[in-house]
């Protein structure tokens, strides 16, 4: 499986400063509410989620990263999809903790 270096939710400083210098960072959450309150967290920082710019599913090869979720835009500012310059538009891979299943039939009467 491919792999890259990935933050976790603690590491935002360095992670808007990935973005800053124009790469696209790439990051682990658990789930939804974990995303979200990243983003609000990021917020904080002076870095906002683009509204109306939708999440980009296939921005990566989910066949050779099946974990991977999405790429979300952001920008400086709060602003909607159609007041962005695209120049300076930033972005983060989002990366989603695979699903154990934890309920399962026995096959072998376990």
């Amino acid at each position: 499986m491919f792999r890259q270096i990935r933050f976790q939710t603690g590491e935002t400083r360095d992670i808007i400063n990935e973005m800053k210098k124009g790469n696209i960072p790439c990051m682990d959450v658990d789930d939804e509410d974990e995303l979200n309150w990243f983003i609000d967290e990021l917020s904080k920082h002076g870095i906002y989620r683009v509204d109306g710019l939708p999440y980009d599913k296939n921005a990566r090869d989910r066949i050779k990263e099946p974990e991977f979720e999405y790429r979300i835009g952001f920008y400086t500012q709060p602003v909607k999809v159609e007041e962005i310059n695209k120049e300076q538009l930033m972005y983060i891979d989002f990366y989603f903790e695979p699903f154990i299943e934890e309920d399962y039939d026995p096959i072998f009467g376990d």
